[in-house]
């Protein structure tokens, strides 16, 4: 059985302005904003995997490094899409969430997703600024992100899309389209990735 965060009810709500998932064969993908900070693999991948997660999720975590042997098996095939989906029984997610969203605007979205799961669940305001410090930014500026009201806004963005794609848990994965919920086999995974791989008229990696 797969392993999963349920999702109760939105936390935030904010605006959410709606483009295509654009990647090949994925006509029946969730539509969903791409934004190119946060996002593994080439933008012309023929697979799209869109992730749903949560900082603190263990199962999101324990997710993480099975979704970097995907990108290591099947280079320049897919392209892997973050999504923001803090559930409600996790009082530190969206904090987490804001502070990677403010990491991302200087230029270092990975590399404080990856801290944060490792450091999870610790995730207090100076823990946040102290992740933030480590990777060399500008903490004043990472401080004063943390209390704007826009990276809010596109954490309920994600959250918005996230129900209509009809997420409800996490992490929630769609690879062009195909819903995979909790932490499963990686064979799953592979599976999906070649399937796709053969719509889109891709061969896939050996």
């Amino acid at each position: 059985m797969a392993r999963l965060g349920v999702y109760t009810r939105a936390t935030l709500i904010g605006l959410l302005l709606l483009a295509g998932a654009g990647a090949a064969g994925a006509a029946d993908a969730p539509r969903a904003i791409i934004d190119p900070g946060r996002t593994r693999g080439p933008a012309n991948a023929p697979v799209t995997i869109l992730e749903w997660s949560d900082f603190q999720c263990p199962f999101c975590r324990e997710a993480q490094p099975v979704l970097g042997r995907l990108l290591a098996e099947f280079p320049g095939k897919v392209r892997l899409v973050f999504k923001d989906f803090p559930l409600r029984s996790h009082e530190m997610a969206v904090p987490a969430a804001l502070a990677a969203r403010c990491a991302g605007a200087q230029g270092r979205f990975w590399e404080y997703h990856d801290m944060l799961f490792l450091a999870q669940p610790a995730f207090e305001r100076d823990a946040l600024t102290a992740y933030a410090r480590r990777l060399g930014l500008d903490t004043a500026r990472f401080d004063d992100c943390l209390d704007r009201a826009v990276p809010r806004d596109d954490v309920a963005a994600d959250q918005r899309e996230g129900r209509e794609a009809g997420v409800r848990a996490t992490p929630t994965f769609f690879v062009n389209g195909r819903k995979i919920e909790g932490v499963v086999p990686i064979e799953e995974f592979r599976d999906a990735i070649r399937s796709a791989l053969r719509e889109a008229g891709a061969a896939p990696a050996r």
